[in-house]
């Protein structure tokens, strides 16, 4: 059980991470939209080791409409680049899930990735890096500490999340 006023803390962290990045637009729309679903996915993930299809999808969904009616209001980005961004991590991910990641990682990270892909290949690359390195110190931490084995697991979602917004927050 998570404190009563995290959920309201994690999201407003989250949307003054959006803003700080100065977007406007349809394509600020979107990442509103994935930071509110976001927020929701990385409690979820952390408590109990799960990324719902209940919000992955609706995140899939609303980014996709989001990110389309930005370019059809021709806002600076690639869709193209943007959709080839989400199928590419789509199915790195997909592949790391049979050896083990979860299925929801690889669901999230369509998203995630198309919000990055939008701006370019650098940046979306940068959120998957920032994901990894952000895991891997904190994975190293809780060894140090004796807080978790080699054997332990630990939710991925979460550190999706918060490298998508440090890359996005990054690129502005």
């Amino acid at each position: 059980m998570c404190a009563p006023w995290l959920p309201e803390l994690t999201t407003a962290a989250a949307f003054a991470a959006v803003a700080a990045g100065g977007t406007e637009g349809w394509y600020a729309a979107a990442q509103y939209w994935l930071a509110l679903i976001g927020s929701a996915l990385l409690l979820v993930d952390s408590a109990v080791q799960r990324l719902p299809d209940a919000l992955t999808l609706p995140a899939a969904v609303g980014t996709f409409t989001l990110l389309t009616v930005a370019s059809a209001h021709h806002e600076p980005g690639s869709l193209g680049r943007a959709l080839a961004a989400a199928a590419a991590a789509g199915v790195l991910f997909t592949v790391l899930a049979l050896g083990g990641m979860g299925l929801g990682d690889a669901k999230l990270v369509i998203s995630l990735s198309a919000l990055l892909g939008w701006h370019s290949w650098h940046v979306a690359l940068l959120g998957l890096m920032m994901s990894f390195l952000l895991a891997a110190v904190v994975a190293v931490f809780l060894l140090l500490a004796r807080r978790s084995t080699r054997k332990s697991t630990m939710a991925f979602g979460p550190f999706l999340i918060i490298g998508t917004l440090a890359a996005l927050l990054a690129h502005s």
